[in-house]
């Protein structure tokens, strides 16, 4: 029976706390808001779809030995997710995000507490890279300082599929060295922008023109996320642009790392890039009708029902 290849995470691991508005945002005052607390980190949020859609994953990281900590590492093991590699560092607090949505759950402002993981160095995820040196699918985010990426890009065996994502403007740079490493970078529109501007892109470049920059400078594929209009996908031949699916969205901040995961689904059974990624539009619909980063619903037969409207995935 054909089984999928199994995938290494490594990244960030924290508590997400959205905040919602119930009005219309009034900046410099106090906002009447829903707020939810729910476990967050690119990478985690990665390995934990990776683990509801039965692909065997593990997560690489840091947490804190607190609460927060042994709850984010529980809830994965739960599903599946070999957290052996995820330490917890005694006396320190697991990092948050808060991330305050409007009425319509559009992203107004987000602040991160990633000390732990800003402070990882290469030494402490190296065993956890030769432990996981198995797994023909490996994931990073850029939530990992340079050094940290740099060694894990070195210490991929050959033949190891890379996969990035850029997870901010102010991250994305770090991704920079590793360029000719990636199999397979995601970025959105601006995170594009300004890490084809760190190899010396023009600073007005459009998404297609970084996309090529970026591949010029190695990376063999790269998924940029357009929002509303889709993702463009170049992978060396004409870029692709490929609409959303419809999608009732509660909030955004999870579909990012949803079209993440859906396309890692599909690439860890084998699928075509193209096809891979309408997974990943798929996962990214399911995550905008979720109130947290992850739909506690989403399962293999779900992805596939949804992601047969792109008819890019069966």
């Amino acid at each position: 029976m054909i089984q999928p290849i199994p995938v290494a995470c490594f990244g960030a691991a924290h508590t997400d706390i959205k905040a919602q508005a119930k009005a219309k945002v009034v900046m410099g005052s106090s906002n009447p808001a829903h707020v939810l607390r729910s476990p967050g980190g690119v990478a985690r949020n990665v390995a934990e779809s990776l683990g509801r859609l039965a692909i065997p994953t593990a997560l690489a990281g840091r947490v804190g030995d607190d609460a927060d900590g042994h709850r984010l590492a529980g809830e994965l093991a739960m599903l599946g997710v070999d957290t052996t590699w995820l330490a917890r560092v005694p006396g320190a607090a697991t990092g948050s995000y808060s991330a305050f949505l409007d009425l319509a759950g559009g992203l107004v402002l987000a602040m991160v507490d990633s000390e732990l993981t800003d402070s990882l160095i290469p030494a402490e995820l190296m065993p956890a890279a030769g432990g996981l040196d198995d797994r023909p699918l490996w994931f990073v985010d850029a939530n990992l300082p340079e050094p940290v990426l740099a060694a894990l890009a070195e210490r991929a065996p050959a033949g190891t599929r890379l996969a990035a994502d850029a997870v901010s403007v102010a991250k994305a740079p770090r991704l920079t060295a590793i360029l000719p490493r990636l199999d397979l970078l995601f970025a959105n529109r601006d995170e594009v922008s300004v890490l084809a501007l760190a190899i010396g892109s023009r600073a007005d470049a459009g998404p297609e023109t970084a996309a090529r920059s970026l591949s010029a400078a190695g990376a063999k594929a790269v998924v940029i996320g357009l929002g509303n209009q889709g993702v463009l996908l170049c992978d060396g031949g004409p870029c692709l642009v490929i609409p959303p699916l419809p999608a009732k969205v509660r909030e955004v901040t999870g579909a990012g790392d949803g079209l993440i995961a859906g396309t890692l689904f599909g690439l860890a059974w084998g699928e075509p890039l193209v096809t891979a990624v309408g997974y990943g539009l798929a996962a990214a619909a399911i995550a905008l009708e979720s109130d947290g980063a992850v739909d506690a619903g989403l399962t293999p037969t779900a992805l596939r029902a949804r992601a047969a409207a792109t008819k890019l995935s069966a």
